[in-house]
């Protein structure tokens, strides 16, 4: 009995943000670019950044109503509410552009309640930081293992364009009865009013910033002075927090920026994923034996900087594509190994900041778009087994900046902290 209580919470929450952030990544159109440069109305509410302002949005609120009023029962609500918005496309006809909107409410209320199974504690909000980046980070490799299948149009095709459910509905119920058992047997944790606003302010931000500053149309320069902003504010936001939990948020910004590059992954590329993979989640249960942010944070901006490295004769950047395959997964995973949290609200939304911070992964300056039916690739042209994309130069080398400024900045934080706590306690 004592086992499960301590396996139950990992797995159920490491289930649930790994189900949150897939079904956040497969919501997302194929045409965001192309609503986006014609300016349509609605352009804002169908990206990846309105999926993870939403998501933070609806995770913070069912954080607060959990622990108002009878926190189990509230708890196992939100559970189920969360996980039939995810499948609702399977029962009501939903357009691509409003799944968009539903999944992220419905990702935010798991996220929100692996929050309240996790309390704060340091295993389990490991689930849930290694089941939401392992979305992000293998989510390409993992569709491909799904194998074809239409892809989600909102604006290109006449008439709304129907889709169905992100995740399959047997992975939904399963998900369920999880989730369900562990909030049953959970323990109420201590929830912080104050945490919670400044996720929010957090959240907000971070959406308006890339509506206004930094969205695909916006060129470098404002592209560049909205990562400055963000990251100002998410200083702001980890000083407000302050030690750990202020360096956990920190943490997540730096993972963020080295989303800047990206990994394609071809039809053969499963057995790297799987090393990946097992990668990853070694790298997590060795950081939350050793504290080892300041060598993560390093291993991440030389990693990040792989993307500055010219490419070779078959137009890959191979030394790139060997570093985010083997290195990067390792940075990430002793990064949120190692850079834990304490409160409930800062481990639940660390995690989310990659996912609520899109201009690194989303609109960081690129060269003009060419597509494949223009640029000359003949028909039969097969793709390598997996090959890294990167941005401008300028993107890559702010995004190292913000890495290292992330490592300086978090350090700082819980320095300050203490320092605080100490002069308050006294001699």
């Amino acid at each position: 009995m004592i086992a499960a209580d301590r396996v139950l919470p990992v797995v159920a929450t490491a289930i649930g943000g790994f189900v949150a952030g897939y079904s956040i990544r497969e919501s997302l159109g194929q045409d965001v670019f192309h609503i986006e440069s014609t300016g349509k109305w609605y352009g804002a509410f169908v990206t990846a950044q309105w999926a993870g302002s939403l998501t933070v949005l609806t995770a913070v609120l069912v954080l607060v109503m959990v622990h108002r009023r009878r926190p189990r029962i509230s708890a196992a609500l939100a559970t189920v509410l969360g996980l039939l918005l995810v499948a609702l496309p399977s029962f009501v006809p939903i357009a691509a552009n409003q799944a968009v909107t539903t999944n992220a409410l419905g990702a935010g209320a798991l996220v929100g309640i692996c929050g309240f199974i996790a309390g704060g504690r340091r295993l389990p909000s490991g689930g849930i930081a290694g089941g939401l980046l392992g979305s992000m980070l293998f989510y390409s490799a993992i569709s491909q293992l799904r194998g074809p299948r239409e892809g989600r149009w909102m604006d290109v095709l006449p008439g709304p364009y129907l889709v169905g459910s992100t995740v399959p509905l047997l992975l939904l119920l399963a998900t369920t009865v999880v989730l369900l058992v562990a909030v049953r047997r959970a323990s109420v944790g201590r929830f912080e009013t104050s945490d919670a606003v400044a996720a929010l302010v957090l959240g907000f931000v971070c959406l308006v910033v890339y509506i206004y500053l930094g969205n695909t149309t916006s060129t470098a320069a404002t592209w560049m002075f909205a990562v400055a902003i963000v990251v100002l504010v998410a200083y702001g936001v980890a000083f407000d927090l302050g030690g750990r939990d202020g360096r956990y948020m920190m943490s997540g910004l730096a993972i963020a920026a080295s989303g800047v590059n990206a990994l394609g992954w071809g039809d053969a590329s499963w057995w790297i994923f799987v090393v990946a993979a097992v990668l990853f989640v070694g790298a997590m249960g060795v950081g939350l034996r050793r504290d080892l942010t300041l060598a993560a944070c390093g291993l991440l901006a030389v990693v990040t900087a792989a993307g500055l490295l010219p490419i070779g004769d078959d137009s890959i950047n191979a030394v790139g594509t060997v570093f985010y395959c083997v290195l990067h997964p390792v940075a990430v995973g002793l990064l949120i190994g190692s850079a834990r949290a304490t409160r409930v609200v800062a481990s639940t939304i660390g995690p989310l900041v990659p996912f609520v911070l899109t201009l690194f992964s989303v609109s960081a300056p690129v060269p003009p778009r060419v597509f494949g039916w223009v640029d000359g690739t003949s028909d039969d042209y097969v793709p390598p087994i997996v090959w890294l994309k990167s941005p401008l130069p300028v993107g890559v080398v702010v995004a190292v900046i913000v890495i290292l400024v992330c490592l300086v900045l978090g350090s700082r934080v819980e320095r300050e902290h203490h320092d605080r706590v100490s002069d308050s306690s006294g001699p």
